[in-house]
């Protein structure tokens, strides 16, 4: 009896060079297809996910206005005291007892924002051209209309989101197309 006789006899059934290099093409064409839309994806992402903190930021420095009865200061800052004019820097929510429109010592730091829109711009645009956004005891900001806006630059492309400021102290988004035309 031969010892080979009960083994399955191979059909040729391997992956041919042709099998494989097609395949490959295949998912080559499916892959570079897919990236510049993950890339668009992940830039919109980023531009809302910096809006958010942003947002964020504005209505809590408005909460605190309201909740101690006194003047609340959201400014950019490089050392935790002075308040900058560059908002790509931490941002500072203060207390300012006051009103005065500076941090004096004993004034308190509420919150600390470390990386908001990190990689891309903010600036912020208002009337009277401060370089902080306050808010009252009443929730208002005191005739402060502005515009608040983040730039992330990607290639050729820009992705932008705004926040709009009233001077009753409300904030709300503006069109991305008003957005773009800010950066």
């Amino acid at each position: 009896m031969n010892r080979h006789s009960s083994r399955p006899r191979s059909t040729g059934s391997g992956v041919t060079l042709t099998n494989l290099i097609v395949t490959t093409a295949i998912i080559g064409l499916l892959l570079s297809s897919g990236i510049p839309t993950l890339s668009i994806l992940l830039a919109n992402h980023r531009a809302d996910n910096a809006y958010r903190q942003l947002l964020n930021l504005v209505q809590f420095t408005r909460l605190e206005a309201v909740n101690h009865q006194t003047q609340a200061i959201l400014c950019p800052t490089v050392n935790q005291r002075d308040c900058s004019n560059d908002w790509t820097q931490p941002l500072m929510v203060f207390i300012d007892d006051n009103h005065d429109e500076e941090r004096n010592p004993g004034e308190t730091i509420v919150r600390v924002a470390e990386s908001v829109g990190k990689g891309g711009t903010i600036t912020w645009r208002a009337s009277g051209s401060k370089r902080y956004l306050r808010f009252k005891a009443d929730g208002s900001n005191g005739n402060q209309n502005g515009r608040l806006t983040y730039c992330w630059y990607q290639g050729d492309a820009i992705y932008a989101r705004q926040i709009i400021m009233y001077r009753t102290g409300r904030a709300r988004k503006a069109p991305e197309q008003d957005a773009l035309d800010k950066c």
